[in-house]
Order: C-alpha cells, then sequence, then structure tokens
C-alpha cells in the first residue's frame, strides 16, 4: 500500500483538514472576542501559536489511533476485514487444518449502484441456482449501499464460491470477515435467503442506526463477526414478527 493511501485510509488527510478548519474559526471567534476587550496583541499571537502547534499533534494521533466502537485504539491493534482476492483464497487453502469439513465465511462489500429488491433478487436468483449443486447455504442482509453475505458449506465448495464473488461485477470492495470451521449449519433450509435493510419502518432504522452506526441514512453494516451475528438476530427477529403480522391480517 503506498504511503498515500495509508494515510487516506487512516483519515489523516480529513483530520488535518477539519483541524484548519476548525482552528480557522475558533482563531476568528476569539480575535472578534480579544478586539472587543482590547487584549494586546502579543496574547491573540500566542493563541494564533498554540492553535498552528496543535496540527502535528492532531495529525500525529490520526496517524497512529482510530475511534472503534470499543473505544480508542492504536492503528495496529485494530482488526479489520481483509479484501478477498485470489491470494486470499490461496491462503485460505494453504491454511486448512481443521478435522471438520464444514465452514462458514463473512464478508462485506459495496453495491456498485443502489440496491433495491430487484437487485437482491436477481443475486439471489443466480444463489439458489447455483448453492444447492456445490452445498451452499446461507443469508445476504443488503442496504442501499453495501452487501454482507454469511455463507456455510465444505470447504472447497465454499473457497470456490468466494473465488466467483470476487469476480461478481455487481459489487466492489469485498471484504473477509470471517472464515472458520462450524460444527453444524444455521441456515440449512436456505440456499440463499435475503434480508433488505433498505425498507425497515423508521423506528427500526433508527435503533439500528444508533447500535451499528450510520452510513448516510442507511444502517452501517458492522465488520466484526459478533456484531454481524447480533445484526443478523435482530434483522431475522423482525422479519419473522412481519410475516407474523401479515399472516394474522389474511385470516
Amino acid at each position: 500500500m503506498s504511503l498515500f493511501n495509508e494515510l487516506k485510509r487512516r483519515k489523516v488527510f480529513k483530520v488535518g483538514i477539519g483541524y484548519v478548519l476548525i482552528a480557522w474559526l475558533v482563531a476568528q471567534v476569539l480575535q472578534l472576542v480579544f478586539e472587543s476587550f482590547g487584549t494586546p496583541d502579543w496574547a491573540i499571537k500566542t493563541v494564533l501559536a498554540m492553535l498552528a502547534s496543535g496540527l502535528p499533534f492532531a495529525l500525529f494521533f490520526a496517524w497512529a489511533y482510530e475511534m472503534t466502537p470499543e473505544g480508542l485504539k492504536r492503528d495496529k491493534d485494530v482488526r479489520r476485514p481483509q479484501p478477498i482476492t485470489p491470494q486470499t483464497i490461496k491462503n485460505l487453502k494453504s491454511s486448512k487444518a481443521s478435522a471438520s469439513n464444514l465452514y462458514s465465511a463473512i464478508y462485506k462489500s459495496r453495491c456498485k449502484e443502489i440496491a433495491d429488491w430487484g437487485l437482491v433478487e436477481s443475486i439471489l436468483e443466480s444463489s439458489t441456482r447455483n448453492n444447492p449443486t456445490s452445498g451452499i447455504t446461507g443469508v445476504l442482509i443488503a442496504t442501499q449501499t453495501h452487501f454482507l453475505q454469511i455463507l456455510e458449506g465444505e470447504f472447497e465448495a465454499l473457497n470456490e464460491t468466494l473465488e466467483r464473488i470476487s469476480r461478481d461485477t455487481r459489487h466492489e470492495r469485498v471484504q473477509m470477515i470471517r472464515f472458520s470451521d462450524i460444527k453444524k449449519r444455521r441456515f440449512d433450509d436456505w440456499a440463499m435467503h435475503g434480508i433488505g435493510l433498505f425498507d425497515l419502518n423508521s423506528e427500526l432504522t433508527i435503533k439500528l442506526c444508533q447500535k451499528f452506526g450510520d452510513d448516510n441514512g442507511n444502517v452501517r453494516l458492522p465488520t466484526t463477526a459478533p456484531e454481524v451475528e447480533e445484526l443478523l438476530d435482530i434483522a431475522m427477529l423482525e422479519e419473522s414478527a412481519t410475516a407474523a403480522t401479515a399472516a394474522m391480517g389474511s385470516e
């Protein structure tokens, strides 16, 4: 990764620009206040110097630390999902060490267009056509901007599926969140099931955004396995409640 991309990833540029704008605004306000009270020039210059000297510290903290759901952490201590590439698949194959041949994979990706039920259904259609022959089961969670998918299957079939997913042109920035062996399937009845978070009621949307974060009005899909499991539980519970209400209304 180039230095420019690393600075961009760690939000050093954003922090630097934000600090300069805030410092400029603070300086303008203080200058008006100081002039109103007849504060000597040396005091104003001292404050300006202090604001300017704070920039290197702001850039350092942006480089070295990151704010996470667990609090402020050093950048090197933050676990991040890795992009799914042919090398990722190769590493997974070479690291096979479990006696179990059943595995689960979780990945997150960004939609190349605004996602709606039409796009989700097209993904489900191809998944339900391909997955049964390879023994893959799972669930797809979608917002207007991102996908989050949990897949289950035997080791080789799951890797082949991930390799195919990495080439799908409907999304980009595919990132692996977890790849691990499991004792049994959770979604054995679903060749692929879709859950859309873009048409939830406003109350649930606000609740999920408060819990997992807001992404321009969408629920921010998590990047850690425990949070993914928690989001899935909430989404499936809401789906079951909606289905039950609909069934009662049709009686």
